[in-house]
């Protein structure tokens, strides 16, 4: 049978040898399903198709040399054409590799085969993502809220010492681990949601196909309306609406179209926990509302900070916060103010 590549503009098929699209000029795409069974740069086997998104398809696969399982990342081919977006993804991917801490996903390889499949090796995780546990389960108790708050931020604090903001922080990019004893969070796909954005802070137009710019539901109201660059408070205003979700069991903000739920963050005060939580103390609502405010000078200004008033607020002892290079790391923190 003719391997065929299918326009992703128009979906009209053409012959395996066509690279582009005689009509619109976009780059063709294989059935994700084709790559199964083949070999990436000669190293990577690839098994089988886990999920496909924006950016491409994520594949469970096997480091033949090594035969050891990990997720390997193939851009879509459109983006994959792009000089400019591949030089990012290489910048990003190189980036995110630095981080090694125990609550962030390590990326292990990045490269570009002789097919031209832009890739990107991670290591193989087994269980839910965040967002699964709260559809299954719902509002999550105080102390496991916290918990994973405390995780996720460890996270990023160990991303926004070395400059890397993560951009496209969601409850779907947490991912609790299968263990026999209490959560395990990993954060994933750190800064990789940069380097599809324009590379000025022109809007041009935030419904192009192509551009990632954060999910609606947990973007800050900067990453809203453009007009400023995007530094580490729009992680923890992220990190707010995901706290926010846990503890409530759905996001602060929902509308029928990508641009009702952006207004929403840019003009709308955050509801109150207090209105469907009322086990949880006034003073947890209010770090949940601090860490979401709209002018970002007046959030938490490092996760640091958020998560030791989380944790004072919650009534529990500070046991660790940012193991790299954070001066608060003390067994307990005491209250000044």
């Amino acid at each position: 049978m003719l391997s065929m590549k299918t326009c992703p503009k128009c979906g009209v098929e053409y012959p395996d040898a066509t690279t582009l699209c005689p009509n619109d000029g976009v780059a063709l795409e294989k059935d994700p399903d084709s790559l199964v069974g083949t070999t990436l740069a000669g190293k990577y086997r690839i098994d089988a198709r886990l999920n496909e998104g924006g950016m491409g398809t994520v594949y469970r696969g096997t480091h033949v040399l090594m035969d050891k399982t990990v997720a390997i990342k193939v851009l879509r081919p459109s983006l994959a054409a792009d000089e400019k977006i591949v030089a990012r993804f290489s910048r990003e991917a190189r980036a995110a590799s630095r981080i090694s801490h125990p609550n962030a996903i390590s990326v292990t390889d990045f490269g570009e085969d002789e097919s031209g499949h832009v890739f990107l090796v991670m290591e193989f995780l087994s269980g839910r993502t965040l967002k699964q546990l709260i559809r299954d389960e719902g509002p999550l108790p105080l102390a496991r809220v916290v918990d994973i708050t405390r995780q996720i931020g460890d996270a990023l604090n160990a991303a926004h010492t070395q400059g890397i903001v993560h951009r496209d922080l969601k409850s779907d990019n947490i991912m609790l681990l299968d263990t026999m004893t209490a959560d395990h969070a990993k954060v994933l796909d750190f800064g990789i949601a940069k380097i599809n954005e324009p590379e000025s802070n022109v809007d041009t137009g935030l419904t192009a196909p192509n551009l990632v710019i954060g999910t609606p539901q947990y973007m800050s109201p900067e990453q809203c309306s453009q007009d400023v660059e995007i530094d580490a408070r729009s992680d923890i205003y992220s990190l707010g609406v995901i706290m926010f979700e846990m503890l409530v069991g759905h996001v602060p903000f929902a509308g029928d179209s990508p641009t009702m739920v952006m207004m929403k963050h840019l003009q709308e005060p955050v509801p109150s926990i207090l209105e469907e939580r009322s086990d949880v103390p006034m003073s947890v609502a209010r770090v949940v509302t601090r860490a979401m405010a709209k002018v970002r000078d007046n959030r938490y200004q490092n996760v640091a900070e958020l998560i030791e008033d989380l944790t004072i607020a919650a009534g529990m002892t500070i046991h660790r916060v940012g193991p790299v290079g954070v001066t608060n790391t003390a067994e307990t923190l005491v209250r000044t103010e």
